[in-house]
């Protein structure tokens, strides 16, 4: 694994620590540390691999920004389901900075699919909380992409 990459692993870790925190202690995570996540992962990008793929990592951030908000917006309204948070949609897209538009796929179809198992496995030992941390999930999700990108590249 080359060294930015790993500087770039650090950093990952290092945002997404305070993130996941604060949203344990029931505090609301500012907007600017989204917006940090999001920067640092394009500019990641630009350091490890130039400008045009700089600008795929941002374009890929505002996609799943939109796509991600456009449909929490139609479950909520068609099925009056509410699946993810706002918070929890800009964690995805800020995330998705790093991961480019193949690990943006591939986290979110990771967090879909850990959120599922965990409410499951909440409603067969009958919890009373039936929703998980889903920011947690989310920062494992990136993470696990990030990594695993990391180690294709060496």
């Amino acid at each position: 694994m080359p060294g930015v990459q790993l500087v770039a692993i650090s950093a990952l870790i290092l945002l997404l620590l305070p993130i996941v925190i604060l949203e344990w202690e029931s505090y609301r995570v500012p907007d600017w540390l989204y917006m940090l996540l999001a920067g640092s992962g394009v500019v990641f990008s630009l350091l490890q691999f130039g400008f045009g793929t700089a600008t795929i990592a941002l374009l890929t951030a505002a996609l799943c920004l939109l796509l991600i908000s456009s449909g929490v917006a139609y479950m909520r309204r068609a099925w009056k389901l509410r699946f993810l948070s706002g918070g929890q949609i800009k964690l995805l897209a800020a995330g998705s900075a790093w991961l480019g538009p193949v690990g943006a796929i591939l986290m979110l179809i990771l967090a879909i699919l850990s959120f599922i198992l965990f409410v499951l496995i909440l409603r067969i030992r009958k919890k009373t909380i039936l929703r998980p941390d889903s920011e947690a999930i989310a920062a494992i999700a990136i993470l696990v992409i990030q990594v695993h990108q990391g180690l294709t590249t060496f």
